[in-house]
């Protein structure tokens, strides 16, 4: 874990009908974002991360999202997780707000019976407190935004989240919508652990968009 302290995380991930939904294209943006000096990765999938260990030994968070009202859970079953650890992942991000059908905060001691840590993906002060106190060896501000309680969707980061949960002695990972340097920066300086960036570098579609919005036809 300390490897991942005060680093970049590059988030490698495409979803179904995405151009880059191959697991190999996936351990070749993940080759790429070594050699741009990231200092972990966050995959999605037994699959890929199956492939991305064949390229790097860089620690890998994985995860396996399923689809669960209006959006994905991460990695709701120790089922799912420890395929993930058997796949290669160094540490497991769980879905920890009340949206998801699996058992929650149980679900931690589970994956640490593994002999993995675990990265509590959280919406909230509470829910982030909470995964902490149970156990959770991470905490990331990942689904801050996508909670049915808090659409739409903020267009910025949770810097307050950040914050909050740094100064209450809580090891966090901001990850969220960081789109550029100044953003990481502020994220680090609120007190981040690490940060986690994923389509403003893995998603080229996502990438053109934003910089076409700025051409005047």
């Amino acid at each position: 874990m300390n490897e991942l302290r005060g680093g970049l995380i590059v988030s490698c991930q495409a979803p179904a009908g995405h151009p880059l939904r191959d697991p190999e294209v996936i351990a070749r943006l993940a080759e790429c974002a070594v050699l741009g000096g990231a200092a972990g990765l966050r995959v999605n999938s037994a699959e890929d991360i199956a492939a991305v260990r064949r390229r790097t030994d860089l620690p890998v968070i994985g995860l396996h999202k399923v689809r669960h009202g209006h959006r994905d859970v991460i990695t709701p079953t120790l089922d799912l997780a420890a395929g993930l650890a058997e796949a290669g992942a160094d540490m497991i991000a769980v879905d920890l707000t009340p949206e998801t059908p699996g058992p929650g905060l149980k679900l931690i001691e589970h994956i640490h019976g593994l002999g993995v840590p675990v990265m509590g993906d959280v919406s909230t002060l509470e829910e982030g407190l909470s995964a902490w106190e149970a156990g959770a060896d991470v905490v990331g501000t990942t689904l801050s935004g996508y909670t049915a309680r808090q659409l739409p969707t903020p267009h910025d980061p949770d810097l307050h989240l950040v914050g909050a949960l740094a100064s209450r002695g809580v090891r966090v990972i901001a990850e969220g919508r960081y789109r550029n340097h100044h953003q990481v920066r502020q994220a680090f300086a609120a007190g981040a652990w690490a940060v986690v960036v994923g389509g403003a570098i893995t998603d080229p579609i996502s990438i053109t968009r934003r910089l076409a919005a700025a051409a005047p036809r």
